[in-house]
């Protein structure tokens, strides 16, 4: 039913509408809203009293009211165009696309040139993911209105979509320029800016912008993390307390200062900006991610865990929360979970480029370096330009026998990141590999750039005792359990010896590494004997009743089952002491080395079986052999020489060969018996890997032992037995052309530029005299 007006009330209206214009001009809101309602109590679908009570209500930030209001000015006349674009913009805001669509295109059905129809259409066809028909759009309405800013900006848009950046900002420029005094603008190419890497000019255009009056929180915020992303973290720093001092319940920003105090090493002060973000919204998932970095960085890898474990309970699917809980789990010694986790983190993402360097980091660690190798080169083409990647790398091809490219990955670490101390240990160890004799710089700088580095510290501290420098040597060598080199360091309810007088007080010797260093540092437990009232030497299973004998006056046991990471053990002593911390209070001068030929005895019923059983093979010169170790990785293969590379030994007349190779190895030995015809002597049944004691005695009826830097060779140094040992110059020989250690042993090493090969032709030739005399 129609309402009609009389002559009277049309007048009114019209007046009513002049003054709530003249109002709305004059900034009077409220009284324009007044006049406006009154103009609908007269009539309800007056079209202009609803259009600019829509304004209003938009102004005041009721947009719901305000989309009413458009929508009854555009049903009261079809033929306006502005009544129809007021809807479609206030539609697009509501996130009412479609609904949009059809505002617009009424608009341009009355005006085909109405530019800002055209803009709202070409943002439609943006939001429906139609990059080329909004730039058409836009094109179009900067045709008609050459002026204005607001088609440029909708083109810089759109070609941005097109991943089109140049043109792009060329159109946000344009945009400013045509709109020099508008804050907002300027905004617009800041953000443009800093998407497309360009932070500096970001930067710049951010602070524009705040000098034009666009100061909100989010401006600064912003202007923050492009000057972090620029490295200027100070500024940075002052850009996000100007964003807090606006909105201080921002937590997006708390998170952001949390994560520049973060990088910068001030990991208290980070984790309290994101435990604040968190109070501010429980539900931040980015903080609850950075909350855990925090404690990992802390050394609270429990509590880095629980954090990443919470992020991933809200967001399964968050990859870089698994990529965090693997190195968490890792960080605990929990390697299986932690390379489950980063494949989970791989799975949601599989071109996260931190997830695949972790577990090729991982495989480095557990020296599988080849395929270290391919997995962190997969990450580097994702990355190129990460220093981090590069360094894990330049480590994996240094373990895999490939110094050259290990120097050149480096390099390109350090071109990215010259003061990371990764590379420039790796560089050190890569430098050492090829022989270079400044390798240790590399060391140095390395600890320069971060003192508490624990590989760096250990390799210096590896390289100075094999220079001689023992006390800085022992120093640095304490870092072998943070660098990983050991098994992981126990706590105990006792303190940790540090060379107090000992007088009748009980002493806890524990064991950190393999069999053969075992039998390196019990050289220093007669001292320990002498010096202790009663001293506990805890050792592997195997060797209990060889060190129970050769040690009589100290109490032997087995190593029990490790506690909990972070439990503290219980033994019936004043003090402990790990083994490999014996030298450092007992060894700090070559001068502390004594003289003695053995400090491990075998069974001497056994010594005469087995002494028994060698004469039946002859009245030669009985030489036991071992050619490499258990363990056959990347790292150590060069350390050793197969048993067909043998022949100049077996070639030495008057001597018997005895097997001391202690795993899977007859198929070699045929092989070689028939390659070279010569015997060597095995006896059935005779465990070398765990019956020690058997092993000991055979070890003691031999003439001569020749092995590599194995077990085999330690035991026989630590018997007494004269040893042969061919290899490479390593840190147990502390600056001496032998090793203090093991009086009864003999090195051979390669000359410059020789091979070990050669190093087993000089064995031959002394054989060869030695088997002659």
């Amino acid at each position: 039913m129609a309402t009609i007006m009389d002559g009277n009330a049309t007048r009114r209206t019209d007046g009513l509408l002049r003054l709530a214009v003249q109002h709305h001009n004059a900034g009077q809101s409220e009284r324009a809203e007044r006049f406006c309602r009154e103009i609908l109590r007269i009539d309800p679908t007056h079209g202009d009293a609803a259009h600019l009570l829509g304004h209003i209500a938009y102004q005041d930030g009721r947009r719901t009211d305000a989309t009413r209001l458009f929508d009854t000015a555009a049903r009261s006349n079809a033929l306006v165009g502005s009544y129809h674009l007021a809807l479609g913009q206030a539609l697009m805001e509501e996130g009412r696309v479609t609904a949009a669509l059809a505002s617009a295109r009424r608009a341009l059905a009355v005006n085909p040139d109405d530019a800002a129809a055209l803009c709202l259409l070409g943002s439609v066809a943006g939001r429906q993911g139609q990059p080329v028909a909004a730039l058409r759009c836009y094109r179009a309405a900067a045709r008609l209105v050459p002026s204005a800013a607001e088609p440029r900006l909708g083109m810089g848009r759109a070609l941005e979509d097109l991943r089109q950046a140049g043109p792009a900002i060329g159109c946000y420029r344009l945009a400013a320029k045509l709109r020099p005094k508008d804050g907002a603008t300027r905004v617009a190419l800041a953000n443009a800016l800093r998407r497309w890497g360009a932070m500096a000019e970001a930067a710049a255009a951010y602070r524009d912008a705040i000098g034009l009056g666009a100061d909100n929180g989010s401006v600064w915020a912003n202007l923050g993390a492009t000057l972090q992303g620029l490295g200027r973290f100070g500024e940075a720093e002052g850009a996000y307390v100007e964003a807090l001092r606006r909105e201080p319940g921002h937590a997006e920003t708390r998170n952001n200062l949390g994560l520049l105090l973060h990088a910068q090493g001030r990991h208290d002060e980070a984790r309290s900006r994101f435990r604040t973000a968190l109070v501010l919204d429980p539900c931040h998932v980015p903080a609850l991610v950075n909350l855990g970095l925090a404690d990992s960085a802390l050394g609270d890898h429990g509590g880095a865990e629980r954090w990443q474990r919470r992020a991933i309970a809200r967001e399964p699917g968050r990859a870089e929360a698994w990529n965090n809980l693997g190195n968490a789990c890792k960080a605990q010694a929990r390697r299986a979970e932690a390379e489950h986790c980063w494949k989970r983190a791989l799975a949601l993402h599989p071109a996260f480029a931190d997830a695949l360097g972790n577990l090729g980091a991982d495989l480095s660690d557990r020296e599988a370096f080849g395929p270290a190798v391919v997995q962190v080169r997969r990450a580097i083409r994702l990355m190129p330009g990460h220093a981090s990647l590069h360094a894990v790398l330049a480590y994996a091809l240094n373990g895999a026998q490939s110094p050259v490219e290990a120097d050149v990955a480096c390099r390109k670490a350090l071109a990215l990141a010259p003061s990371l101390a990764d590379p420039l240990c790796t560089l050190g160890l890569a430098e050492q590999r090829q022989g270079r004799a400044d390798a240790g710089r590399w060391f140095e700088r390395a600890v320069a750039a971060a003192p508490g580095h624990a590989l760096a510290r250990f390799n210096r501290g590896l390289l100075s005792l094999e220079r001689g420098a023992l006390s800085a040597g022992w120093a640095d060598y304490a870092f072998r359990f943070k660098a990983g080199r050991v098994r992981p360091e126990r706590r105990f309810t006792v303190p940790e010896w540090t060379g107090e007088p000992l007088d009748g007080k009980r002493l806890f010797v524990w064991r950190e590494q393999g069999v053969g260093d075992e039998f390196l540092f019990a050289s220093c437990y007669p001292d320990l004997i002498r010096m202790a009232g009663r001293v506990v030497i805890e050792c592997e299973r195997r060797l209990v009743p060889l060190f129970a004998r050769s040690f009589p006056k100290a109490t032997v046991r087995a190593e029990q089952p490790p506690c909990g990471l972070m439990e503290a053990e219980t033994v019936d002593c004043d003090y402990h002491i790990p083994a490999g911390s014996v030298p450092r209070l007992l060894r700090e001068r070559l001068s502390n080395f004594p003289a003695r030929s053995c400090w491990l005895f075998a069974d001497g019923s056994r010594v005469a079986d087995w002494r028994e059983r060698l004469d039946g093979a002859g009245d030669d010169l009985r030489v036991g052999i071992s050619w490499r170790s258990q363990v056959m990785t990347a790292d150590r293969r060069s350390a050793y020489l197969p048993l067909d590379a043998w022949g100049p030994v077996f070639a030495v007349p008057g001597v018997t060969f005895v097997n001391l190779q202690y795993d899977e190895c007859q198929r070699e030995i045929l092989a070689a018996e028939r390659r070279f015809g010569q015997p060597i002597y095995g006896w059935t049944g005779l465990d070398l890997r765990d019956d020690f004691e058997e092993t000991a005695a055979l070890v003691s009826a031999l003439d001569l032992v020749i092995a590599p830097a194995n077990s085999v060779a330690e035991l026989a140094g630590a018997l007494g037995v004269p040893v042969w040992r061919f290899g490479h110059r390593d840190w147990t020989q502390l600056g001496t052309a032998g090793r203090p250690w093991y009086p009864s042993m003999r090195l051979f090493q390669p000359l410059g530029g020789q091979g070990l090969d050669q190093a087993l032709e000089r064995i031959s030739a002394e054989l060869r005299r030695v088997a002659g005399g």
